[in-house]
């Protein structure tokens, strides 16, 4: 039973991390340092410093304010993909026991999440908007979906299963509306 707690806390916080990696690893490192939640296990101890509170909740807000300008939202994605791997990597294997085998399945799974929630959130994006507000707003909803999915992760494992869900609805999601936008225009010749 503990294999799928941990199950679920590698997807979902590899999948937060896929939107926003600084805020979920900065969620994290705070709610390491007041005790609240699962603790971060002895690998991933320098989550538990506020030097790394500061580091993280300082990327997340460049982070998360540069997500919200259209022009540079698909360039950040692709430019900070290694990144956004490399910090799901981290969540989905920082609050897992089951010693190397948790390690390196942890590392593996978030990692692997996080890219697919990127991908989902790359594809979700609008090329063209009849408003500015468009991103931005977009852009919010994914910043109060880390924040909660995060902090509900930490807690409870279970809820990881949902990040999870989010993202693979997502993903399914726009291949369904890409599909359909190519066999109208197959039917009509184009």
């Amino acid at each position: 039973m503990s294999w799928l707690v941990d199950l679920g806390r590698m997807l979902g916080l590899g999948g937060t991390a896929g939107f926003r990696p600084s805020l979920t690893l900065a969620i994290v490192a705070v709610m390491q340092n007041l005790g609240w939640g699962t603790p971060v296990s002895d690998t991933f101890a320098f989550l538990g410093h506020w030097l790394a509170v500061v580091v993280f909740v300082s990327l997340a807000i460049f982070e998360s304010g540069f997500d919200k300008v259209p022009r540079v939202d698909r360039i950040q994605d692709r430019l900070t993909m290694p990144y956004r791997v490399a910090c799901g990597a981290v969540a989905g294997a920082a609050l897992v026991g089951h010693g190397a085998i948790g390690l390196v399945a942890g590392l593996f799974i978030g990692g692997g999440m996080a890219w697919l929630a990127l991908r989902s959130k790359h594809e979700t994006r609008p090329l063209s908007t009849s408003s500015e507000a468009v991103v931005p707003m977009i852009s919010l909803g994914e910043d109060l979906l880390v924040f909660g999915g995060t902090a509900a992760t930490v807690m409870w494992g279970w809820a990881g299963f949902a990040v999870f869900a989010i993202a693979v609805a997502m993903h399914v999601r726009r291949r369904v509306v890409r599909r359909r936008k190519y066999r109208r225009l197959r039917a009509h010749g184009v």
